[in-house]
């Protein structure tokens, strides 16, 4: 009955759009299980892009879905219904319900069926993996409201209503755990003529923002290779056959808190009383085995939403929840054939963060930190949070493309981007100037590291410096690391007589995540108990206006001595032999450490042998060349292209990822069927 209902269900959505057919359809599965897709048209492609990739990760697709219709939490209890309750909070289902067939052009909503009819039908085949009967079907709506409200929550909405629960405002703008690595250079520095460039983001390396490679390809134009999160319809990061670009999050201020006077049903605003406007959010949580309603009033006020603490009434206004257009544009930039019209992708601005770094075949590096920041007048007070309550804070527009920060070709002949601020992303004499309010002002180590090491290359660029940067494992021993760690180094083994053996551990260490390191191992687990102890990011350590004191990392170092004693029996262990990337029965020494270039994000996996498990840093990745003649792809996932244990590709890049090498990947369609695993249609299946 299951099985025939499912397939009902997503037969008669199917038939309220054009039908595709999957016949029409191929996908090419590579030696590593990468999907390659083909199909006629760009509806075709998205249709075959969901059909692979729901045979590698379907839950996940549906997770981001289900959030997408406020039932996540029926099926991940509360950490889900936070997503739902977000959706609800911030309008941003009726946002796209209201706007879709107005704002969305004709050719991406065929898109947006495309992919949809792929995900419904792979559900039809195989209701055994479906997580909640009654989602279904998923309509082309749901991927817009999906989208918008994970960039909405990555665009600082998140972290201010995190920021208003935990009573710490003023950590609002800290960066998260979530960063990135890019970079290019130009042909004319570097040894082979050739541009080049990395991409490199970090995110958690499985689940439902894990990166996923793919190749799509049509007879309208779409032909990239890149990656994309389960239940995206376009690649975000990665190349075509004429340009690449990376994404990097920044950290400007993207939105505003405010605390609002009140009473009873009304708050203070421009000199008088008005009366907030309310709705009922009506949320399921599963608890256990039961599902347990919930009626959340949310009240919304001249500046958004309203969200209700101990500390008081705070109302919360973000421009990403304003827009609905972001993965449209994503997909022009898909489809750009050269700078110009990869910058008028760029100019839509409804991507509401992430700085861009971008290659072509014409020889031109550039880099843009897009991003919609209100347009706030700078004769006012923005301290968070604003107490004013008057409309002078209730803006209206956003900095225009002009003024964002961006450098095209600058003379010193590369760019970087590793979240820093825009004022540092090239050589000293071609740094941007320009400003707003709110604009990002910090840095710290990745960033710093990047910087120093492209600054020491003397004459071209070599492949081995290009590489020998994005793997970096160190703490700049004269950046915000050293500044905020200082103390750490210069303890007192007389004064400590306890940890003097820790305390000469860390004063020998080199500063840098070799898996072979002996030293490293102390330095990670104290540093991993003093993000714990802080409950931030580990970034926020190093931006902090103070450093460290002294107490606390005396009771970090006791700790972690206490720790590897028990866990080792010594302090003079290998780093690899600590942490670990794990998947499965699978196990590889890890290198790297939090917030180096080479990106490591380690969990406790194993408390009884202290082993700690990668989850999160560095996960998919590609070093590009671009010359007239084409483009060289070589790219690496941390895991493999399938999420299902019984698959060989569920590992099988792991090794590679580990030792730092990639697998070449082709635009070649011919030979990409010729040298593949599998080629197959959906309709066969």
């Amino acid at each position: 009955m299951k099985t025939f209902l499912t397939f009902l269900l997503c037969l008669l959505f199917s038939l309220s759009y054009s039908q595709i057919n999957p016949a029409n359809i191929t996908i090419a599965r590579d030696s590593f299980g990468v999907p390659h897709i083909y199909g006629h048209t760009d509806a075709e492609a998205a249709y075959g892009l969901a059909y692979a990739h729901c045979e590698d990760d379907f839950k996940s697709i549906q997770e981001n879905l289900l959030s997408a219709k406020g039932m996540l939490g029926e099926v991940l209890g509360k950490e889900g219904v936070l997503f739902d309750f977000g959706l609800k909070f911030f309008g941003i289902d009726t946002l796209v319900d209201n706007n879709y067939e107005r704002v969305i052009s004709n050719d991406f909503k065929k898109v947006l069926q495309g992919y949809i009819q792929g995900v419904n039908d792979y559900a039809a085949k195989n209701p055994n993996e479906v997580l909640l009967q009654k989602a279904l079907p998923f309509k082309p709506t749901d991927m817009l409201k999906g989208s918008t409200l994970t960039l909405t929550l990555f665009a600082g909405a998140g972290m201010a209503l995190k920021s208003i629960k935990d009573n710490h405002i003023e950590l609002l703008h800290q960066p998260n755990e979530v960063g990135s690595n890019s970079m290019a250079v130009a042909p004319s520095h570097t040894e082979d003529g050739k541009g080049w460039l990395l991409v490199n983001s970090h995110q958690p390396i499985e689940g439902r923002f894990a990166w996923y490679e793919a190749h799509i390809k049509s007879d309208e134009g779409w032909d990239i290779i890149g990656g994309l999160f389960p239940g995206g319809t376009t690649i975000f990061v990665g190349s075509n056959k004429n340009l690449g670009w990376a994404h990097t999050t920044n950290y400007h201020t993207f939105g505003d808190i405010y605390k609002l006077k009140h009473k009873g049903n009304k708050y203070w605003y421009d000199g008088e009383w008005k009366t907030f406007e309310t709705k009922t959010a009506h949320l399921k949580i599963r608890l256990g085995g039961v599902k347990i309603g919930i009626a959340k009033k949310i009240r919304t006020c001249e500046y958004g939403p309203v969200f209700q603490s101990k500390q008081g009434w705070y109302a919360i206004r973000f421009p990403g929840a304003m827009d609905l257009r972001a993965t449209e544009q994503w997909f022009r930039m898909n489809k750009a054939n050269n700078f110009n019209e990869f910058e008028t992708a760029l100019k839509m601005e409804a991507i509401p963060l992430f700085n861009t770094m971008y290659a072509d075949v014409e020889g031109n590096i550039f880099y843009q930190s897009g991003c919609q920041v209100p347009l706030r007048d700078s004769s006012l007070n923005w301290h968070t949070p604003i107490t004013a309550n008057t409309s002078n804070y209730k803006w209206n527009r956003l900095v225009p493309y002009e003024r964002k920060p961006s450098l095209l070709n600058p003379s010193c002949g590369y760019l970087f981007s590793c979240n820093q601020t825009q004022y540092s992303v090239s050589g000293k004499d071609c740094t941007w100037k320009g400003s707003f309010v709110g604009i990002q002002q910090f840095n710290y180590n990745r960033g710093e590291r990047f910087g120093e090491l492209l600054g020491e290359v003397k004459g071209k660029f070599t492949w081995t410096d290009f590489l020998r940067v994005k793997f970096d494992k160190s703490y700049s021993r004269t950046a915000s690391y050293a500044r905020n760690f200082k103390t750490a180094f210069e303890l007192d083994e007389n004064k400590y007589a306890d940890i003097a053996d820790a305390i000469q551990k860390l004063k020998h260490w080199n500063w840098t995540g070799d898996t072979e390191n002996k030293d490293a191992a102390v330095a990670m687990i104290m540093q991993e108990r003093l993000q714990k102890e802080w409950k931030v990011p580990f970034a926020f350590l190093m931006i902090k206006k103070e450093p460290l004191l002294e107490n606390d990392l005396v009771a970090a170092l006791r700790y972690t001595k206490k720790f590897m004693l028990n866990k080792y029996g010594t302090l003079d262990i290998k780093l690899g032999d600590v942490q670990r990337m794990i998947r499965g029965n699978v196990s590889f020494p890890a290198s790297g450490l939090r917030e180096v270039p080479r990106a490591s994000d380690p969990k406790l996996f194993d408390k009884s042998k202290g082993i700690w498990r990668i989850t999160g840093g560095d996960g998919y990745i590609q070093v590009n060349k671009y010359t007239k003649s084409g483009v060289e792809i070589n790219s690496i996932n941390a895991y493999g292209a399938s999420s299902h244990p019984n698959s060989k590709h569920y590992t099988d890049q792991m090794e590679m990822f580990s030792k730092e090498q990639f697998k070449k990947m082709t635009f070649d369609w011919e030979a990409i069927k010729r040298n593949a695993e599998k080629v197959y249609r959906p309709s066969d299946l």
